[in-house]
């Protein structure tokens, strides 16, 4: 694995048998440097890279070594994934040392491919302009890699895990004048998000939706995290994809948390995994305190995120660093989800019902 300068990406992602030549190589990532004297003042080769890029199966990472306002900024955003190791720079994710941030990466796209390849594939096309139009696509792509050999072979380390029957609601709400606070209520199972929380969350969040006389929502996870993501039980209980995509249109608490994102306020604490962070990345205001831990684990399981993070996070963050928090399992503390825009506000808070 190594480092490309400007003209020799051009030169590789501008070939006539770059296909083939992937293929062959099993390349499935490159990384470009980037810096004022790249050569982009050829406006010719910058405009065939910035085309070839959106088409060519392929993850492209840019190092940037130099303040992102020495750049334009559409080639700049051209690339899948940008690192840097620089604080002067706000566009890209910033990485204590980019030689291991860059092992890392390749090593996770190398092993994922067809998730981290769908992924890129997904966020270029900027779906998540439209919240609607992106959650669809989202919900495509995901249930493609539902037959996916990657998620197949993950299915089958994982190994049967009995799936467990609440006796309880998973899902608890409280009401008081125009004020609804709701909370995830499965503690003893880190609120992991089964079927039977996505369906009681939207039918609460379609309550605020509808009610006009609610006019702020709270969303809080009782016991020690506020949501491990989903439930690991229900992977691949869905026999047929096209039924999961079904289902996800029409219950949707990503959609419903977007439609509400004005009065919707998410309170963050202990592991914020998978849906626990990419529905509350739809809410105006999104808090959280020291003890919270943000990732994002559907690549290592052979899929993308399904819970709208490929819209919502882009829509907060941007789809590089979305990209990135994806493909490399990457764990956000309190302080990086600040600096990147995922939390807003930092607050000493201990859930109660």
């Amino acid at each position: 694995m190594s480092i490309l300068t400007f003209n020799e990406a051009c030169s590789f992602v501008t070939e006539i048998a770059l296909s083939e030549k992937l293929y062959e190589s099993e390349t499935s990532c490159i990384f470009v440097e980037i810096d004022p004297t790249a050569g982009i003042d050829d406006i010719d080769r910058f405009c065939s890279f910035v085309n070839h890029n959106n088409l060519v199966n392929l993850v492209i990472v840019g190092i940037l070594n130099c303040s992102d306002e020495e750049l334009p900024s559409n080639f700049l955003k051209s690339f899948d994934i940008l690192l840097t190791d620089s604080r002067l720079s706000r566009l890209p994710a910033f990485v204590e040392d980019i030689s291991i941030a860059i092992q890392e990466l390749d090593e996770m796209i190398s092993l994922h491919t067809q998730p981290a390849l769908v992924l890129a594939h997904l966020l270029r096309q900027k779906a998540y302009q439209n919240v609607s139009q992106g959650l669809v696509l989202e919900s495509l792509s995901y249930g493609m890699l539902q037959s996916g050999s990657q998620f197949k072979a993950w299915l089958n380390q994982r190994g049967d895990i009995a799936r467990v029957l609440d006796e309880k609601p998973v899902v608890l709400a409280s009401r008081s004048d125009e004020s609804l606070e709701i909370y995830l209520n499965r503690p003893e199972r880190s609120n992991a998000y089964s079927s039977d929380m996505r369906d009681q969350l939207f039918d609460f969040l379609q309550i605020a939706r509808f009610d006009e006389a609610v006019t702020k929502v709270k969303l809080h996870g009782l016991g020690k995290s506020f949501c491990s993501g989903g439930d690991l039980a229900e992977f691949g209980s869905v026999d047929f994809p096209p039924d999961g995509h079904i289902i996800r249109m029409h219950r949707s608490p990503a959609l419903s948390s977007h439609s509400i994102a004005d009065k919707l306020e998410v309170y963050l604490h202990g592991v914020c995994a998978g849906a626990g962070i990419e529905i509350p990345a739809f809410a105006s205001r999104v808090f959280g305190n020291e003890s919270v831990e943000i990732f994002l684990p559907e690549i290592s399981m052979g899929l993308i995120p399904g819970a709208g993070g490929t819209v919502s996070l882009p829509r907060r963050i941007g789809p590089q660093k979305t990209a990135y928090l994806a493909m490399s399992g990457k764990t956000l503390s309190l302080s990086d989800a600040l600096a990147w825009g995922l939390i807003d506000e930092a607050v000493e808070y201990e859930p109660n019902y």
